[in-house]
């Protein structure tokens, strides 16, 4: 049975009408590290001989040695080793390198003056910042094994397609696996984006440094994101590519992930492809934020999503900034009404 109008008055009455003097603290959720880089370089080179792009000369490069302990420590070589002390003032992370299979191993037979001096001053000279090398070592130790004569014809390349320094700088520094890829394989996968999406040559170049990682990932799965976005959720190829254009990670999350979030903003909220394309960022907000703050906007008798009529809430406050700033400024309402908002769902 219904609740009756006047009940359902009652009850919105009863949880948002106290005043709230202490507002519950909020605990912004992190945001996760989508993907992790060393392995999105793994799944370029393992792609095979069907692929648009030529197969990697040496994959074994990734994995100097095949086993390392688990349990292996730097600790108890960075006093005795000058290479660590280098690294570890440059801000790499060594408890991250740990981790990893065979990249221990690899760093501590690496002298600093004879292995790595020549490649930071090689990544500093292409405009990697100071206080950004830490990280781009930490996520690409295997840079040190690239001959330096091959990442200068990269970084040359790069400039032979009119890419701008603060372009290239862009690049490198937001995909540290960039530089690991040889000229044919980039060239293939930017021709790959110009020729599917129809891009002109300022517009490739505008891809690539607003989303570098997205040049080197994992094809498969881009193609299958690229049929998602145009075959089952029906945009047009022109708006395909304004999609790319402006939010291009949304061709690096999980497909899954993808077509849930079309379906309850298309299906459940009414959403226009049109209304979509002008707000790109709720195919990629979680879609509990999305349920939530909708949900609690429809409970209030104020989803107003029309920009030409009164009371207009912005699609983009369902994806951007804090629970207690939409709930304050947006929704003009208080959290702990909110929170009790919440617990009915």
């Amino acid at each position: 049975m219904g609740v009756p109008v006047r009940s359902q008055s009652l009850i919105k009455r009863q949880m948002c009408s106290a005043k709230v003097s202490v507002t519950a603290p909020h605990h912004s959720a992190l945001q996760r590290y989508e993907d992790d880089l060393e392995n999105e370089f793994h799944q370029v080179l393992r792609e095979d001989q069907r692929s648009v792009l030529d197969p990697v000369a040496d994959p074994m490069s990734l994995e100097a040695f095949p086993n390392v302990k688990p349990a292996f420590n730097f600790a108890a070589y960075v006093n005795k080793s000058p290479t660590l002390q280098q690294l570890v003032s440059l801000g790499v992370e060594l408890h991250k390198l740990e981790k990893r299979k065979g990249i221990p191993q690899y760093v501590l037979g690496l002298d600093f003056e004879r292995d790595m001096k020549d490649h930071i001053r090689f990544l500093a000279d292409v405009g990697v910042a100071a206080e950004s090398l830490g990280e781009f070592i930490t996520k690409n130790p295997l840079i040190f094994k690239e001959d330096l004569a091959d990442l200068e014809t990269r970084t040359n390349y790069l400039q032979s397609k009119r890419f701008l320094p603060q372009e290239i700088t862009r690049i490198v520094t937001k995909n540290p696996f960039w530089l690991m890829l040889n000229t044919k394989r980039i060239d293939r996968r930017l021709g790959y984006f110009q020729k599917t999406f129809n891009l002109a040559g300022n517009e490739v170049r505008m891809l690539a440094t607003k989303q570098p990682r997205l040049i080197t990932y994992n094809l498969e799965h881009v193609q299958k994101n690229t049929f998602t976005v145009q075959e089952e959720m029906g945009f047009e190829k022109e708006e395909v590519k304004q999609l790319l254009l402006n939010k291009p990670r949304i061709w690096m999350i999980k497909t899954e992930a993808l077509q849930y979030r079309f379906e309850y903003v298309h299906r459940r909220m009414k959403l226009s492809h049109a209304e979509i394309l002008q707000t790109p960022d709720l195919l990629l907000t979680r879609d509990v934020r999305i349920k939530q703050r909708h949900g609690f906007l429809k409970f209030l008798g104020k989803v107003q999503y029309d920009p030409k009529k009164e009371l207009y809430i912005p699609l983009k406050s369902l994806a951007v900034g804090t629970d207690e700033e939409f709930v304050t400024e947006i929704a003009k309402s208080n959290m702990e009404c909110y929170n009790r908002f919440l617990k009915t769902l």
